[in-house]
């Protein structure tokens, strides 16, 4: 008996349906997650960022005033180093990033009282070009209040070190 092959029509329909579910889960796998990291916001759950001192001036710019703090020197192999970006937002600064949290469609609840953001980066020193990974971010309230929290799994993706970024300007205080 000859086999049946399926018409490309029908392997194209099987297709597209196989990728509207695959969207839909993603969809709804966002969305508990951001119900999650809301429900630990408003409880008070969520890490809090631990006191760093030693913190140093980096920059200035339209978000608000960036100090760093190396927390690791370089591993063994002279490789990745810790560095933290301790951003203060400015009024404007913060508008636009609750701006930003809008049209990505995040949650705002607290937001109001956002005044800091932590963002712990590994940087890979002895690469040329250099590459950054984010490790942890923190968005704190004036009070210390963390208000929302990631942080990165096993699996982490390298970037070159865009220049002239606040990730450049990290670069060259933590890697000698």
């Amino acid at each position: 008996m000859p086999k049946k092959t399926l018409s490309f029509k029908t392997v194209l329909i099987m297709g597209v349906v196989i990728g509207i579910a695959v969207i839909v889960i993603a969809v709804i796998a966002i969305h508990f997650q951001q119900r999650r990291t809301l429900t630990a916001s408003v409880e008070g759950t969520l890490p809090r960022m631990e006191q760093k001192s030693g913190w140093q001036g980096l920059s200035i710019d339209a978000e608000g005033e960036h100090h760093c703090v190396v927390e690791k020197k370089a591993d063994g192999n002279g490789e990745i180093v810790g560095v933290w970006d301790r951003l203060t937002y400015t009024r404007e600064g913060r508008g636009n990033y609750i701006q930003k949290r809008r049209r990505n469609g995040m949650f705002l609840t607290g937001m109001e009282t956002l005044a800091y953001r932590y963002i712990l980066y590994d940087l890979k020193c002895a690469m040329q070009p250099k590459r950054y990974t984010i490790m942890k971010v923190f968005e704190v309230s004036g009070d210390g209040k963390t208000l929302d929290y990631g942080k990165a799994g096993s699996q982490k993706d390298w970037e070159d070190i865009p220049e002239g970024t606040i990730i450049d300007k990290l670069a060259k205080v933590a890697c000698p």
